[in-house]
């Protein structure tokens, strides 16, 4: 994907940015300290991490956005979560708080941030697969999913109408 997309909320408090390739190793560190909540759940080296990125960055409709807070004059990152079309849904994906927050700046706000500019962006049903034993079933539920099917993992859906508004900032481009 040839493009670079930062969405800043109405309180300028919370940033997504589009993950780049100098966010690899935070993005491989982090999935590694949480890999028991993910379906895969093998350590990612730094090679795997860099291959992975590859292939994502040329899958179209695949977006995984750095969440980042306002901290000393600057943006920092302390999550990440993504999306991608898949099967004629929305499917999020790769939700990981990092660190916690230094001002307060909440991955549930950048939950409902992502879930706005996709509502802005495609007219699909929003779910994620969910691990039953996920420590982060009750923070899905509390943004407003709901558990639409039990399987060997839970498949959580959302609501439209349970999506907070925000009014949002975004700014797209091409990069080359």
């Amino acid at each position: 994907m040839n493009k670079k997309i930062t969405i800043i909320d109405n309180t300028n408090n919370i940033r997504l940015r589009l993950a780049e390739h100098g966010d690899n190793e935070l993005l491989r560190t982090w999935k590694n300290n949480n890999k028991r909540s993910f379906f895969y759940q093998q350590e990612i080296s730094p090679n795997q991490q860099k291959e992975w990125f590859f292939a994502y960055q040329k899958r179209e409709n695949d977006y995984i956005f750095m969440v980042e807070e306002f901290v000393d004059l600057k943006y920092e990152p302390i999550g990440c979560m993504g999306f991608r079309v898949k099967d004629e849904e929305i499917d999020l994906y790769n939700i990981i708080r990092g660190k916690k927050s230094r001002t307060g700046a909440s991955m549930h706000r950048a939950m409902h941030i992502m879930l706005n500019y996709i509502l802005l962006k495609y007219d699909l049903p929003l779910k994620c697969d969910v691990l039953k034993d996920n420590p982060a079933v009750d923070w899905y539920k509390k943004c407003g999913f709901d558990i639409l099917r039990e399987i060997e993992y839970y498949i959580m859906q959302i609501d439209k109408k349970k999506i907070e508004k925000i009014i949002l900032k975004i700014h797209e481009e091409e990069s080359r």
